[in-house]
């Protein structure tokens, strides 16, 4: 029998890694950030995601909270495991939402023929994809290239490109900012909505988001309870 576990795992997306949610306050729960197993080259992430399972415990219904392309993750995670809540913030629950300009690139094969080292190199590109950032958000971003694995980058791109999902979770919670670039708001449905939120807001609007999970998990929580209690009542 699987019982609720106060252990939230974080997922980043492409690009990132646990610095992106540094400025969360989860106190109160265990936080773990899932680390990225090695990708085969044309491996599918139906596939990749079963090599995440070790790292999550066994017969506990998890937290999954996932940002950009970890939000993809998270979803394809909740499909073999029952978490307590999966949540998605700054991307997509379907490829319904996935944004018109992806499936140009794709066409034009653009995120193959350009080398997503020198993608990186241009900084010019932050301030348009991220939303306004300050010095400290600059500097985060400059770490988080210092460790990029330009491969599996480019990998997760396609992933998300090709990324062919119609089913969404049960306690279920999407978060998205209305100033999102990467993942515009006129293609989302069904979101909480941080005003003026990029793609960037898990650093720059963290404490916001914060208050947004926390009101989430306890009224997951409350619901929980509210159903063990009418099933008492049943039994």
């Amino acid at each position: 029998m699987q019982i609720m576990d106060k252990t939230i795992y974080l997922i980043p997306g492409v690009g990132a890694n646990d610095k992106i949610f540094e400025n969360l306050d989860l106190a109160g729960y265990e936080i773990v950030h899932l680390q990225w197993p090695k990708h085969k080259k044309h491996e599918p992430l139906e596939s990749y995601v079963k090599k995440l399972l070790p790292q999550i415990k066994s017969e506990t219904q998890p937290i999954l909270i996932g940002m950009s392309f970890g939000g993809i993750v998270a979803i394809e995670l909740a499909k073999r495991i029952n978490p307590y809540r999966t949540i998605i913030i700054s991307s997509i629950k379907t490829y319904h939402e996935r944004p018109l300009k992806l499936l140009f690139l794709n066409a034009l094969k653009f995120h193959r023929l350009i080398p997503g080292k020198l993608v990186i190199e241009f900084r010019f590109w932050l301030q348009w994809f991220l939303g306004k950032l300050s010095s400290h958000d600059f500097a985060m971003i400059e770490e988080m290239i210092k460790e990029v694995d330009i491969e599996f980058n480019e990998w997760a791109v396609d992933q998300v490109i090709h990324w062919k999902n119609e089913w969404v979770p049960d306690n279920f919670t999407h978060i998205q900012g209305t100033c999102d670039r990467i993942f515009p708001h006129f293609y989302i449905n069904d979101a909480i909505w941080i005003k003026g939120g990029t793609h960037f807001m898990v650093v720059n609007r963290a404490k916001e988001i914060s208050k947004v999970i926390k009101r989430e998990l306890n009224a997951a929580r409350l619901i929980k309870i509210s159903q063990g209690k009418l099933l008492k009542k049943a039994s």
